[in-house]
C-alpha cells in the first residue's frame, strides 16, 4: 500500500502559541472568522514525496539516517500575508530562505535520486512557507498583511504521511531526526 509522504520542520512550542496570538489578532483586526488549521498541523514542508510504495518507504529509513546537517536550522519569518503569491488561495507565514535550508533540501534530494526513488519533483521555485489556513469560501479579501520578522530554531527533521480525510489532512510523524546533532 502507498503512502502519501513529505519532510518537514515541525514548529516549536513557543512559536505555535505565537501564531495562535497573531491569528486571534488578525480577527480582531479584520472581524472575519478565519478557517485556521489546527496548530498541531504546522509545519514548514522541505519536500513533498507524493504517493511512494513500502519498498521506496524502506529506502527512505536508510536516507532519514544518513542526514546530517551538524546544525540546528535557524530561520527568519518575515510576514504573514495570502498565498501563493499573486493568488489568495491560503494564509501563509513567509520564511526567509537561507543556505541552511537550501542545503539540506539539497541534500535530501541527492540522497533521494542516488536511492533511485521516483518521487513528485516540484516544477516552481521552492518558496518557503507555513501554511495557516485554505481559503476555499472566502469572497472579501481584507489586508492581513504584517511584517514580522521572527527568528525561528528548528530542531528536528520530521518524514510525514499524509492521510487525506474529509475534515481535511491529518499528518502522522513516521521518522525524527533530532538537527544539531553530530554522530
Amino acid at each position: 500500500m502507498k503512502k502519501r509522504l513529505f519532510f518537514a520542520l515541525p514548529l516549536s512550542s513557543g512559536l505555535l502559541k505565537k501564531i495562535a496570538f497573531l491569528e486571534r489578532n488578525i480577527e480582531e483586526k479584520t472581524k472575519i472568522k478565519f478557517p485556521w488549521l489546527p496548530l498541531k498541523n504546522l509545519h514548514l514542508t522541505i519536500i513533498f514525496l507524493g504517493y511512494l510504495n513500502f519498498e521506496d518507504f524502506l529506502k527512505l529509513k536508510e536516507i532519514f539516517k544518513s542526514i546530517n546537517l551538524g546544525k540546528r536550522l535557524e530561520l527568519k519569518i518575515k510576514k504573514i500575508d495570502y498565498g501563493p503569491p499573486a493568488r489568495k488561495k491560503m494564509i501563509w507565514l513567509y520564511l526567509e530562505k537561507n543556505k541552511d535550508l537550501i542545503q539540506l533540501k539539497e541534500m535530501i534530494e541527492e540522497k533521494l535520486n542516488q536511492a533511485n526513488i521516483s518521487y513528485h519533483r516540484e516544477e516552481r521555485a521552492f518558496l518557503p512557507h507555513i501554511n495557516l489556513s485554505r481559503l476555499k469560501k472566502l469572497k472579501d479579501f481584507p489586508e492581513i498583511k504584517e511584517e514580522l520578522n521572527w527568528q525561528v530554531i528548528f530542531n528536528e527533521l520530521v518524514l510525514y504521511e499524509s492521510i487525506l480525510k474529509p475534515s481535511g489532512a491529518q499528518y502522522e510523524k513516521l521518522l525524527k531526526l533530532v538537527l544539531g546533532f553530530r554522530s
